[in-house]
C-alpha cells in the first residue's frame, strides 16, 4: 500500500507539473500574441513612419538602421528580444527550482510574474549579449527550437548546398557547427546561476563551465536516459497506435470515399495536436530536467541553492491534494474531448469541400537559375536553350558592365569560379572575356561554354523563353538600366524580360522612369509593411517565403517568386505552396515535383496539406 500511494503522488506530481507549464505557456503566448507583438509592431512602424517608410528589407535597410529612429528601431528589437527569450527561459527555470523546492502549489499567474520580474537581471551589456546568442544558436544549429526575433535567422539552402558540396566548406561549416553545440552545452547552467544564485553574467559563465566540467558527462547521461525512457513509454506506444489507425485507413483509400477522408483528416489532425502539443512543452520541460540535474549536483558540492525572488508559491497541503488531482483530471479530460470533438468537426468541413480546397493545382512558372540551372553551363546561351527546350517559361541571367561599356553574363565578381580568371568584368574588354570559357559545373562531360552578351542572349532567347536580367555586381547602376532598357525595346521583346535587382534603389528607378517595364525585388528579408514595397515581382528567398507571408502579400495583388530551391525539402514545399514561381538549379527535379504534385492520391494531398508547410 505503502509503494502504490507514492506511485500515485509522483503521478500527481508530473501531472501538476506539465499542467502548470501548459497554462503557463497558453497564457504568456496569449499576452505575447495580444499585448506584446502589437505594442512592438506599433513601435517599428511609428519609427518606419518617423524616417518616411512603411517598412525596410534586405536591400534598403543599411540607412535606416544608421539613422536615429534605426536606433530607436534597435532598442525596441532590443527590448522585446529580452522579453521573448528572458521571460520563458527565466519563468520555465525559476518554476523549476520552486518545484524542486517542493513549492508547486502556484498559479500562472503567478509564474508569469515571476518571469516578468526577473528579467532585470538580463538588462545588462552582458546580459543582452547573452539573449543574442540564444536567439541565434537554436535555428543556426537547425534544431527547430527557436525563440526570439530570429525565428527565420538560418543559413539559406543556397548557401548550404554549396557547403555541403564542397569537403573543405562542409568540414569547417561541421566544426563550426559542433564548436556552438559545445560551448551551448558548457553554458547550459549560466542563467540559473544567475537567477538562483544570484551572481552577475559573468560570474554565472565561469560557474558554469565549472560545473559541466565536473559534472558534463553524467548531465547528458541523465538527459539521454530520460529521453529514451520517455520514449518507450510515452511515445513508442501512441506512435504504434497511430500507425495501426493510418494502415486501416489506407487500406480503404483504394474506394476515395469521403468516409476513408474524414478518417485520414481526422488521425492527421490528432498527430498535428499531438506533435504541437510536445513542441509546446519540450523547452520547459527540458529546462525542468537541468534544473533539477543543477539542484542535485550543487548539493553535491555542498551548497543549497534556493530561489530568492518574493513569490506566493508553496508546497502543497495533504488536506486538499485530493481536491487538485480531482480537479485537474477533470479539466484535463475536458480539454481533450473539446479538441478531439473540434477536430471531428473541422475533418467534417473539409471533407464537404474537399476537391475546392485541396485539389486545386496552382499554376507555377518555373525559372532557371544562372541560364539553365543544371541543364548546361553557368549563365551561357547553351543553358538557356537547353531550358527553352524543357518548356521553362523563364530563365535567370546575371549581368555586368566590361571595361569597355559592353554587358556580358556573370554572377560572381569575378571570373576565377566559371573560368579561372580572377579579374572581374569591369577589368576586361569584352574582347578579352570572349576569351573565356565557362565550364560546366553540373556535368563535366559537357563542352565548356563562351561568356555571352546580352545582345547575344536576348537573340538566342526571343520567342522562346522569357529572360529575369538581374543586373548584378559593382555596375550595377542608373546607366545599367537605362542601357538595357533601350536594348530591350529596340530588339521588341518588353513582355519577354523582366529586370530584377537585389538594390531597391535600382528598382526604385526603373518604376519611376520605365514604369512600362516589368520588374522584380530580390531580397532576403522585410520588415514592416512588405506589400509596400515596389516591383511586379517580390522575389524572396526561401527562409523568407512562409504560407502566411505569401498569402498575404497574394491577397494584396502581388506576384510571389521563391529563390533559390535546390533541395528536395525545399522542392516538395514549394510546389504544394501558393507562390507564382520557383527560381531553382534543379529544373528537372521541380518539374517532377510539379508533375507529382497534380498525380498525387488523397492520403498524399491530405498529408501534404496537413503536414506541410
Amino acid at each position: 500500500m505503502k509503494t502504490g500511494k507514492k506511485v500515485s503522488t509522483s503521478w500527481a506530481f508530473r501531472g501538476r507539473i506539465v499542467w502548470l507549464f501548459t497554462k503557463y505557456q497558453l497564457l504568456s503566448k496569449g499576452l505575447l500574441a495580444l499585448v506584446i507583438y502589437p505594442l512592438y509592431s506599433f513601435a517599428i512602424d511609428t519609427f518606419l513612419a518617423l524616417s518616411g517608410r512603411t517598412g525596410i528589407s534586405s536591400g534598403d535597410y543599411v540607412s535606416f538602421l544608421l539613422s536615429f529612429q534605426g536606433l530607436g528601431f534597435l532598442l525596441a528589437t532590443l527590448v522585446m528580444m529580452v522579453i521573448l527569450i528572458g521571460l520563458d527561459v527565466n519563468t520555465f527555470i525559476l518554476t523549476s527550482a520552486l518545484v524542486k523546492e517542493e513549492k508547486i502549489e502556484m498559479t500562472a499567474r503567478h509564474m508569469l510574474w515571476l518571469g516578468l520580474t526577473s528579467l532585470k537581471s538580463l538588462f545588462s551589456p552582458a546580459g543582452l549579449l547573452l539573449m543574442v546568442y540564444v536567439s541565434l544558436i537554436f535555428p543556426l544549429l537547425g534544431l527547430g527550437v527557436t525563440i526570439g526575433p530570429m525565428r527565420q535567422f538560418q543559413i539559406p539552402n543556397f548557401i548550404t548546398s554549396v557547403i555541403y558540396a564542397n569537403p573543405l566548406y562542409l568540414s569547417l561549416y561541421i566544426g563550426v557547427l559542433l564548436l556552438l553545440t559545445y560551448l551551448s552545452y558548457r553554458l547550459m547552467f549560466t542563467f540559473h546561476y544567475v537567477l538562483i544564485g544570484g551572481k552577475a553574467i559573468g560570474s554565472a559563465i565561469r560557474s558554469s563551465l565549472d560545473l559541466t566540467k565536473k559534472y558534463g558527462r553524467a548531465l547528458i547521461k541523465r538527459l539521454v536516459g530520460i529521453f529514451v525512457k520517455n520514449g518507450l513509454v510515452y511515445f513508442l506506444p501512441l506512435f504504434v497506435a497511430l500507425v495501426a489507425l493510418l494502415a486501416y485507413v489506407l487500406a480503404s483509400q483504394a474506394e476515395q470515399t469521403n468516409q476513408s477522408r474524414l478518417y485520414l483528416l481526422f488521425i492527421l489532425l490528432v498527430v498535428v495536436d499531438i506533435v504541437s502539443f510536445l513542441t509546446f512543452l519540450f523547452p520547459p520541460m527540458m529546462l525542468y530536467r537541468v534544473t533539477d540535474a543543477f539542484y542535485d549536483y550543487e548539493a553535491a558540492e555542498g551548497r543549497s541553492p534556493a530561489v530568492t525572488l518574493s513569490t506566493k508559491a508553496s508546497k502543497w497541503r495533504e488536506d486538499i491534494l485530493p481536491t487538485i488531482r480531482l480537479r485537474t483530471k477533470f479539466l484535463v479530460t475536458g480539454l481533450i474531448l473539446f479538441i478531439l470533438a473540434g477536430n471531428f468537426g473541422f475533418a467534417y468541413l473539409l471533407v464537404q469541400h474537399f476537391d475546392t480546397i485541396f485539389r486545386v493545382n496552382r499554376e507555377i512558372a518555373l525559372v532557371a537559375h544562372r541560364g539553365g540551372g543544371d541543364l548546361g553551363a553557368e549563365n551561357t546561351i547553351a543553358g538557356i536553350l537547353a531550358a527553352a527546350e524543357e518548356g521553362v517559361a523563364w530563365s535567370e541571367i546575371d549581368i555586368q558592365r566590361t571595361k569597355d561599356g559592353h554587358y556580358v553574363l556573370n554572377h560572381d565578381g569575378d571570373f576565377q569560379r566559371v573560368a579561372g580568371d580572377s579579374r572581374s568584368s569591369s577589368e576586361m574588354t569584352l574582347a578579352e572575356i570572349q576569351d573565356l570559357q565557362v565550364a560546366d559545373a553540373f556535368d563535366s562531360s559537357r563542352p565548356a561554354q563562351p561568356v555571352p552578351t546580352i545582345e547575344e542572349v536576348i537573340e538566342a532567347s526571343k520567342g522562346k523563353i522569357g529572360l529575369f536580367i538581374e543586373l548584378k555586381g559593382k555596375t550595377a547602376d542608373k546607366q545599367m538600366v537605362d542601357d538595357i532598357v533601350a536594348m530591350v525595346k529596340a530588339y521588341g521583346v518588353e513582355e519577354e524580360v523582366a529586370l530584377l535587382s537585389l538594390d531597391y534603389k535600382l528598382i526604385a528607378y526603373i518604376e519611376e522612369t520605365y514604369p512600362e517595364m516589368v520588374s522584380g525585388y530580390l531580397y532576403y528579408f522585410s520588415i514592416g509593411q512588405t506589400e509596400d514595397l515596389q516591383g511586379d515581382y517580390l522575389i524572396m528567398e526561401e527562409a523568407e517565403a512562409s504560407p502566411e507571408k505569401v498569402a498575404d502579400l497574394k491577397a494584396q495583388g502581388k506576384k510571389v517568386i521563391v529563390w533559390t530551391v535546390n533541395t528536395e525539402e525545399s522542392i516538395q514545399r514549394f510546389v504544394n505552396s501558393e507562390v507564382d514561381g520557383i527560381i531553382t538549379d534543379y529544373v528537372l527535379d521541380v518539374k517532377a515535383g510539379i508533375k507529382a504534385r497534380d498525380e498525387r492520391t488523397d492520403f498524399e494531398v491530405i498529408v501534404d496539406s496537413v503536414l506541410g508547410e
